[in-house]
């Protein structure tokens, strides 16, 4: 899209607040019945739901009623499904047992659903030994048969209704954990996620509106799955008599108490056993037609290694830097920073005795090849690094004079709302599609303050004035994918600023536009670092972008920073053979 397209929303025409949503819901139906299976499958699940509310109502005669003249009679105008050997109607007793029998299975699916949920969200936050202790737990738990350890349960609790709901829930705990924390993992490593965190946002608000917001789907397409083999795990439990005990009909104990009569009146399982298969297949139906609705596009990590392994080794050119003193005047100042990575063959080393220093109003490039520890070090920076993962093993980092290694997850927080600013580099992936931009940059603002709603709104129609979008007041109530590429890092941009940072982060913030909003971007950066006088470090293997925006150029190669200076004079005059390889490199560089 052109500049000028970035300041209309996508339907060209104003959109009321909210009304995005709805549209999504009504696609994903659209979507749903776009497949076979989805028509009938929903079809299928509604008409058990309706069989499970109406049922009783619905029956023809008294399900209870024991009439020893009628008993074992087969199918009649008089009795559809014949009777059973105490006389009882078969049809009323299988339509007043849906509510107890499909009960069972929603009863089940909620109480895993309730304890399963919380446990993976907890389990993919906390990492460490929490993460070890809860997936430990759910491996112990999937060591034994589904119905193997719903019997025990029964057989500790007491056979009853209620007692099978909690042995088919305590059963799919396990399962509802493992993928609630493996799909955690994955959106809590999206760009919008660790902004939120970069800005201060406490863990539990990240978790509500940015995390089950968008897991949702795939937990609903779990719980569809899971039912119909909830349902038939409580069915096993009847038919072994130690479901809904009689005379209550459950489809499970009607196939119980007919085992006696298969041979002489097969109609007495046969038509249970129909109902309880038609459920499973409704359900399996439905559930995965939502998987193919909710289907999540894998995520490859790319890594590459370096190519002039004749220089690894080389000292630092042109650094001159004091490598123990931290310069507390400087936005920020690194000092002897090594990290690695932790793997299950020990720390591997990914960055080496960085020095650096930026002071405020001025813009420091990091340049490299990809896999040469740049992205890494601004995690670092931006305190960002999963401890977990990246270990300090060496150095110091120092943010407006404030450390920035060893704090504790609250004076970290702390320190990333008031000092530091981050800007991703994929715009689309640092905004959450389910939130309109008002309430992404509400969020924003709103951390560590007591504003009240009407303050924080019009903070924010500031905030999007000042990135150069027009017409803030009504943008505020739109969606990311109403926007345009250049618009939504100007978005981004506006989030990262909500706290007036005295340090803003940039990884490879161009890289995803074209080169007319490229420049718009970092004019835009620049202009909001003369006014505010903040130091800005950006990212990027770009050497034509760093001579034009930076005024200092540091050269990351196999972790280490192997020359750094003046933009003009390391661009003009490289002192280090990778600088010079990199120059050469470049279109017309050679």
């Amino acid at each position: 899209m052109t500049a000028a397209a970035d300041n209309i929303g996508a339907t060209g025409v104003p959109d009321r607040a909210g009304s995005p949503a709805p549209r999504r819901r009504w696609a994903t139906l659209r979507l749903l019945l776009s497949q076979p299976k989805g028509v009938v499958g929903l079809t299928l699940v509604t008409a058990y739901l309706l069989l499970a509310v109406f049922g009783p109502m619905l029956a023809p005669l008294d399900p209870f009623r024991q009439n020893f003249a009628l008993t074992l009679k087969p199918p009649s105008a008089a009795h559809w499904f014949g009777t059973d050997q105490l006389g009882r109607d078969v049809f009323s007793r299988i339509l007043v047992g849906a509510r107890a029998t499909l009960g069972v299975g929603v009863g089940g699916v909620a109480f895993a659903f309730v304890i399963g949920v919380p446990l993976g969200v907890l389990a993919a936050w906390r990492r460490g030994w929490v993460d070890t202790l809860v997936m430990r737990a759910v491996d112990v738990m999937l060591s034994f048969p589904d119905i193997v350890f719903a019997l025990a349960i029964v057989a500790i609790l007491g056979a009853n209704t209620q007692n099978v709901v909690i042995a088919v829930g305590v059963v799919s705990v396990p399962i509802f954990a493992r993928t609630a924390r493996a799909v955690t993992l994955s959106i809590l490593a999206e760009p919008y996620v660790e902004g939120m965190a970069a800005l201060g946002a406490r863990p539990g608000r990240i978790i509500l509106r940015h995390v089950l917001p968008n897991i949702s789907g795939t937990l609903l397409t779990l719980s569809t799955l899971l039912f119909a083999s909830t349902l038939l795990s409580a069915s096993g439990l009847g038919f072994l008599g130690l479901g809904t005990q009689p005379p209550f009909p459950e489809w499970g104990t009607m196939l119980g108490e007919s085992r006696s009569y298969i041979r002489s009146h097969p109609y007495m399982a046969t038509f249970p056993g129909l109902f309880l298969a038609g459920s499973a297949l409704a359900f399996n139906l439905l559930g995965d037609a939502l998987r193919s609705v909710y289907d999540p596009a894998s995520r490859r990590v790319a890594r590459s290694r370096s190519w002039l392994a004749l220089l690894r080794g080389r000292d630092q050119a042109g650094a001159g830097l004091d490598p123990k003193q931290a310069d507390l005047s400087a936005a920020v100042s690194v000092r002897g920073l090594h990290l690695a990575f932790r793997t299950g063959a020990g720390p591997l080393e990914v960055v080496r005795g960085v020095d650096l220093d930026i002071q405020p109003g001025r813009t420091l490039a990091v340049v490299g090849e990809s896999g040469s520890g740049k992205t890494t070090l601004l995690r670092a920076i931006a305190t960002l690094a999963n401890p977990e993962q990246v270990a300090v093993t060496a150095g110091t980092i120092s943010v407006a004079g404030e450390p920035a290694v060893g704090l504790s997850p609250a004076a970290l927080q702390d320190l990333r709302r008031r000092r530091i600013g981050v800007v991703f580099q994929d715009p689309a992936g640092a905004l959450n599609p389910v939130l309109t931009v008002g309430a992404q940059l509400a969020e924003a603002v709103r951390v560590g303050t007591d504003l009240d709603a009407a303050s924080v709104r019009s903070r924010c129609v500031d905030l999007l004035a000042d990135v150069g979008i027009a017409d803030p007041e009504r943008r505020l109530d739109m969606y990311p994918h109403q926007f345009s590429g250049g618009m939504k890092q100007r978005i981004v941009i506006a989030i990262a600023l909500a706290q007036n940072p005295q340090l803003l982060l940039a990884d490879e913030p161009t890289s995803a536009l074209d080169v007319t909003i490229q420049r718009q971007i970092l004019a835009l950066l620049r202009d909001i670092q003369r006014r505010r006088g903040m130091a800005i470090m950006i990212v990027t293997h770009d050497l034509a972008l760093a001579a034009r925006f930076a005024d200092e150029i540091a050269v990351m190669y196999a972790g280490a920073v192997v020359e750094r200076g003046d933009a003009a004079r390391v661009l003009e005059r490289p002192a280090h053979p990778y600088t010079q390889a990199l120059r050469a490199a470049a279109p017309g560089g050679a």
